[in-house]
């Protein structure tokens, strides 16, 4: 893969900013990090603990994000050196399962969609009343998964493990960065990554850089919020990113 046409400005956390800059970089293509993301792992509650103390009670465990499938695990590894048998483990994306495999945890996920939706259209979801489930999140963010479970009959319980929050920076780093650098593609990880960086880069800038994202709901959120070439990369997995980086044409 030549990536001798890319000068890619990558948005998503650490440490995914690194990987997936270095990753570019492998590929002849240049690359540069600056998060638009933090994540800030909890400090562990006894509601926590009591909740860590009932894995073997759940039939599903659903992991919705790379950071809660690390901080999520690394607190479960603490109260289960060996994981309940007959708990089925599901990733919203690929790159979720694939952070889920470095823990040796086997988990099923969508292979036509990133988000809550795909996940849910699985059979494995078609028959869920009075089905355990414990979904392992962040702060905040959608309840999709929840709202639709509980409405199907599902005894839904949240594991939370972190909590995002919006880096600092200078109010006009981003357009230093972009500019300094000539940079002609930015890569977006999620719908609130996108946010942060619409709270930096002006809207007058936003039509002129090529936007990679994973899904076509944060492709509309792009549009809506003034973003003019985006591009759908069908999933967040550094893969995926380097596929799309691969196909697109820049002039």
């Amino acid at each position: 893969m030549n990536l001798s046409h890319i000068r890619a400005l990558v948005t998503r956390p650490e440490p995914q900013a690194r990987a997936l800059t270095e990753a570019i970089r492998e590929s002849n293509g240049q690359a540069w990090s600056m998060p638009m993301l933090d994540i800030d792992a909890l400090a562990e509650t006894q509601a926590m603990r009591d909740c860590l103390l009932m894995l073997d009670q759940f039939d599903r465990v659903i992991v919705t994000s790379r950071p809660a499938a690390r901080l999520g695990v690394e607190l479960i590894e603490r109260y289960w050196p060996q994981l309940p048998m007959h708990c089925q483990w599901f990733a919203i994306g690929s790159s979720t399962a694939a952070e889920l495999e470095q823990f040796a945890i086997k988990a099923q996920y969508s292979q036509t969609g990133e988000d809550s939706e795909a996940l849910l259209a699985l059979d494995a979801f078609n028959h869920v009343q009075d089905k355990k489930v414990l979904i392992i999140k962040g702060v905040g963010g959608r309840e999709v998964l929840e709202q639709h479970l509980g409405n199907c009959g599902a005894r839904v319980d949240t594991l939370v493990v972190y909590q995002r929050a919006c880096p600092s920076y200078e109010r006009n780093a981003v357009v230093k960065k972009l500019e300094s650098h000539s940079i002609n593609v930015i890569l977006c990880g999620s719908g609130e990554t996108l946010t942060n960086l619409g709270y930096y880069l002006p809207m007058s800038y936003r039509a002129d850089y090529r936007l990679l994202v994973p899904s076509e709901r944060v492709a509309r959120q792009a549009r809506s919020l003034g973003f003019q070439q985006v591009t759908n990369t069908g999933g967040a997995s550094n893969e995926m990113m380097l596929q799309a980086l691969a196909r697109i044409c820049l002039f």
